[in-house]
């Protein structure tokens, strides 16, 4: 297994942190190390990342790191931090000036061949990690999407809603790149570290679309020879955990951000 960092963003996830999980991919996965990113919670988010963290013995401690803030600041922002945070303290660089508006809980060493980022309700079990890398052991890409694709011999359990609205949004999404992308928005990506400055350093520019910027940002840089680094996997198992943050409202706004994103990055 790759030596791989994860960020999981975390806001008002408290009923849906299922720490058992995590800490049996923990256990069962030694180059696994993740970082919680309490993106200014107004629940107990934190109390319980804090508390998992202070009942794991101390070598899954060392590969288990908390950033919390006070404000919110959207996913990929809290994504971004993390990302960012990890690869300064990967290089022994100087840390991101917002380090100083957040609490950090942990002490380990980071050390990983592959980063990401996974949402923290596990909708993608942390188990498909070894698939991932099981699938592109012969390819070597640059990066992995996981692809939310119902089929034989998979359980994607999705609402009606998610289904359809997901298909519109990837034909899209599909038109916008020239590419044959399947599905941007399932929240399991991993990448190399070399992408962190590509893809990461900039601010981005929406909230729910960062993985299209991701994209975006790639094409910009290595042209469409960006699809030769990138390898789709069909996720085994994917479930609609409920208390989703994304609602009609956002739906009815997607054509625009799509719009504007596209617009932005010409």
């Amino acid at each position: 297994m790759e030596k791989t960092c994860l960020i999981i963003p975390c806001y008002n996830e408290s009923e849906r942190l299922d720490t058992q999980a995590y800490l049996r991919e923990l256990y069962n996965n030694l180059s696994l190390t993740l970082i919680f990113v309490n993106d200014g919670s107004n629940d107990t988010t934190l109390d319980v990342l804090l508390h998992f963290f202070s009942k794991c013995n101390s070598d899954v401690q060392d590969r288990i790191h908390i950033l919390s803030y006070l404000q919110n600041k959207g996913k990929a922002t809290a994504v971004q931090r993390g990302l960012l945070w990890a690869n300064a303290i990967t290089n022994n660089t100087q840390l991101p000036a917002f380090v100083r508006d957040c609490e950090l809980t942990g002490n380990g060493i980071i050390d990983a061949n592959y980063y990401g980022f996974w949402d923290a309700d596990l909708a993608t079990p942390l188990s498909e990690l070894a698939w991932f890398y099981h699938l592109a052991k012969d390819t070597d890409p640059d990066m992995i999407i996981g692809s939310r694709v119902a089929r034989l011999g998979s359980k994607i359990e999705r609402t009606a809603f998610r289904h359809y609205s997901g298909r519109l949004f990837a034909t899209f999404i599909s038109q916008g790149l020239g590419w044959k992308v399947h599905d941007t928005q399932c929240g399991a990506k991993i990448f190399k570290s070399h992408l962190i400055p590509i893809c990461i350093e900039q601010p981005f520019k929406t909230s729910w679309l960062f993985d299209v910027e991701m994209l975006l940002r790639m094409k910009k840089h290595f042209g469409n020879n960006a699809t030769n680094l990138i390898i789709e996997i069909p996720i085994r198992t994917w479930n609609d955990v409920k208390g989703s943050k994304i609602g009609w409202a956002d739906f009815i706004k997607v054509p625009y951000q799509i719009w504007k994103v596209f617009r932005d990055y010409k």
